[in-house]
């Protein structure tokens, strides 16, 4: 030590000290500006010597832009007067690149403790923090493989699972965006995304990926489906590979990512892509994790898809156990299942299930002479023709070749089965066309009934067969009950159905005509007419007895039709002979009439033919015509109403009429229906009803006619109420034309 000079000395020797330690030393004064370093630090500041530090800031040097940041620090340590130990930071050198600091700072006191400046040390803990980088995402890599596999253990839907795993692989491994597209094999050998998560702002609908090898094929996606290998982007920025997605890659943060395929049974299906914030983001050890993650996908992937065909084979199995192969219709065993059903359904209903046994007529020459396979086209179109003849909630089970059997559920009267095996027949008039080959189709039906029958299935299915044979020997193309008496009914209904056929050309068909009084003055305004049936043998028939067969078989439409024109041309007559004041006749309209039959140019032709002025004419409407489609509906009575004639609404007050249809309805009058007519003196409530119709008619200006007027007492309480007008047999019974004017000049 020099004895002449120990300050220099002590100075020199502080200096080789802080030379000598392995670690970046400086010191600074109270404004931030550098005082004296080693080496070492001068160095990684881009310097050539310590003393080129003096009286510069950090502002001055390579990590400028952190130099705010060391600047806060410096002044928390000079006016706290603690240190500020081992804490970790980023820096930027000279040459631009990021290293991290493990730094301590404390204060630099002068000799009376005076805190002057601060004194800081730090190491390079690149390396090491680089390494911690790693570790953490290979941990994260590691808790998603394991989050993963827990979602593919339990996954039971594909798209499920592959949504769930690029959320994982989003929110545990810390990427920016995962999505899985599958190559499609179409003419471009697009790759079509069907999984995404992250932040993608669009990317995925324009990105335009394919397999093929072009210029869309080569990015990493499309190269990894079309070679099966891990494709890995280090650089969205510079990679060559990526100039058709790069300006939008980059626009969304992606600076590096990789494609994974999925590769099943030796093919690539598609590909897994994660893209991250960060270039060079995937290293070795992650890469391997993350393939595992991506075969473990595969193998998911298909192992649902396997479980789904499975799952299909097996229902398919089951259905065949169930159903017939051909026509996939219930088999007997599943029909004892709905036999069951419908039976229990029964007891709560108190209602009856009908068995309907079918043979196909004449089916075993179809195929004889034409082959199984036109033989099988018939039954499935013969099938599908069935199914338009039943309701909902009936079944029709193939029994094997040419036979079926129809269940029939909630049975509340005997006539509904009748009308169904009735609707199987007239719906096989028409012949179907199988290959060019015209085919006539019908069935022989035998019919049995639970639980007057039986309450067994087996006995069932046996008395239906019973009585098929039985429809059989009456010449095929018909049905038979099993119950002898309702053989005998039914019999006498077709007999009765096959008459009614030609009843018009015959001329066995009559009108009566009820009159229409007006209730104030008690005159004779009008008159309703009323079809009878003069049957040559059975006498005259009510219309309670054939009306309802005409109505199923359609043949309401042409005695509709009969009625319409035999009314007005009588009426007519009347009025060119003048024995009668104008009268206006009033005729039934039928639902089907109104529907099937085109109402308006009928009743057209028929005012045109007659001669009859169309004011004189009135249609009776019932409110079932006003539940369908009510646009036609309006339309056709609008049409109607601009011939001249009058509309009516019958047995009001029985059906489903609202308020705001009869405000949209151009009706003219309303018909009280007879059964509120008839108890409405002891009834209260009958007369309510009754007063009720009256005054919500007048409300509408609706003319009000009470049917069924049986008794002085009934008529005095309609007056009474403000009814219109009068009809029922107090004032007559429908009479034949003769009676009718006998009674009108009396």
């Amino acid at each position: 030590m020099n004895k002449a000079n120990p300050t220099g000395s002590y100075k020199a020797l502080l200096q080789d000290i802080i030379e000598g330690v392995p670690i970046r030393i400086f010191w600074k004064d109270r404004d931030s500006r550098y005082l004296g370093c080693n080496t070492l630090f001068a160095k990684d500041a881009g310097l050539d010597h310590p003393r080129e530090l003096a009286g510069k800031t950090d502002f001055d040097l390579g990590w400028k832009d952190q130099a705010e940041l060391y600047r806060a620090d410096d002044k928390l340590v000079m006016e706290s007067e603690y240190p500020r130990l081992s804490y970790e930071e980023p820096s930027t050198t000279p040459d631009g690149k990021v290293i991290w600091l493990r730094t301590s700072k404390v204060p630099l006191r002068d000799a009376s403790r005076r805190i002057i400046g601060i004194l800081g040390i730090y190491e390079n803990i690149t390396e090491y923090k680089l390494a911690e980088f790693e570790q953490q995402r290979l941990t994260r890599a590691l808790k998603l493989l394991s989050k993963c596999n827990t979602v593919l253990v339990h996954a039971e839907n594909e798209e499920e699972l592959l949504t769930k795993i690029c959320h994982l692989t989003v929110e545990i491994g810390g990427y920016l965006m995962a999505w899985v597209g599958f190559a499609e094999d179409d003419a471009t050998k697009s790759v079509q995304p069907v999984a995404q998560s992250g932040y993608e702002e669009g990317y995925l609908d324009n990105v335009n990926v394919t397999w093929a090898n072009t210029e869309l094929g080569q990015g990493p996606t499309g190269t990894s489906i079309r070679t099966g290998e891990t494709i890995i982007n280090q650089e969205c920025q510079s990679n060559p590979r990526m100039e058709p997605w790069r300006k939008a890659a980059v626009k969304r943060g992606y600076q590096s990512s990789i494609a994974l395929p999925l590769v099943v049974n030796k093919r690539a299906l598609g590909a897994f892509t994660i893209y991250s914030s960060e270039p060079h983001a995937f290293i070795p050890e992650e890469v391997e994790l993350l393939e595992e993650l991506a075969g473990d996908l595969a193998y998911g992937i298909e192992t649902l898809r396997m479980r789904i065909e499975h799952e299909s084979a097996r229902k398919e199995i089951e259905f065949l156990a169930h159903h017939d192969s051909l026509t996939g219709l219930p088999n007997r065993l599943l029909l004892r299942d709905r036999f069951d059903r419908a039976v229990a359904l029964s007891h709560r209903e108190r209602a009856d299930v009908a068995v309907l046994f079918l043979d196909l007529d004449n089916f075993k020459q179809v195929n004889d002479s034409l082959g199984h396979g036109v033989g099988d086209q018939l039954l499935v179109r013969v099938v599908k023709r069935l199914h338009g003849c039943i309701r909902e909630t009936d079944t029709i089970s193939r029994q094997g070749g040419d036979e079926f059997v129809i269940l029939l559920t909630n049975v509340l009267e005997p006539g509904v089965v009748e009308a169904i095996a009735q609707n199987i027949i007239e719906a096989f008039v028409e012949p179907f066309d199988i290959n060019s080959h015209i085919l006539n189709a019908s069935f022989s039906i035998g019919i049995s009934l639970f639980p007057g029958d039986s309450k067994e299935f087996d006995t069932l299915i046996k008395q239906a067969d019973t009585a098929l044979y039985q429809a059989k020997d009456a010449g095929r193309n018909t049905y038979r009950f099993f119950s002898e008496q309702m053989n005998i009914d039914a019999m006498n209904h077709m007999q009765l159905l096959g008459q009614l056929h030609n009843a018009i050309s015959k001329k066995e068909f009559r009108l009566y005509y009820q009159p229409l009084t007006d209730s104030a003055s008690g005159h004779i305004i009008g008159a309703e007419a009323l079809i009878r049936w003069q049957h040559p043998t059975l006498g005259l028939i009510s219309p309670d007895q054939f009306v309802p067969l005409a109505e199923r078989s359609g043949l309401i439409i042409p005695i509709g039709e009969w009625v319409l024109n035999e009314a007005c041309g009588q009426i007519q007559d009347w009025r060119k002979m003048c024995l009668l004041p104008p009268l206006v006749i009033a005729v039934n309209l039928s639902a089907l009439q109104f529907k099937r039959g085109n109402i308006v140019e009928t009743v057209t032709n028929t005012l045109k033919k007659t001669g009859l002025p169309a004011i004189q004419l009135e249609l009776e409407l019932t409110e079932s015509i006003l539940l369908h489609d009510m646009e036609v509906v309006m339309k056709t009575l609008h049409d109607l109403k601009e011939l001249g004639i009058k509309l009516s609404i019958d047995d009001f007050g029985t059906g489903y009429s609202s308020l705001s249809y009869l405000k949209r309805l151009a009706v003219n009058k309303l018909k009280i229906d007879k059964s509120f007519v008839r108890d409405m003196v002891e009834d209260p409530e009958d007369a309510a009803i009754v007063k009720a119709i009256i005054q919500l008619g007048h409300t509408l200006q609706l003319t009000i006619i009470a049917e069924g007027v049986e008794t002085e007492a009934q008529l005095s309480l309609l007056n009474d109420l403000g009814c219109d007008q009068i009809q029922g047999y107090l004032i007559s019974r429908p009479l034949p034309a003769e009676e009718f004017i006998t009674l009108c000049t009396r």
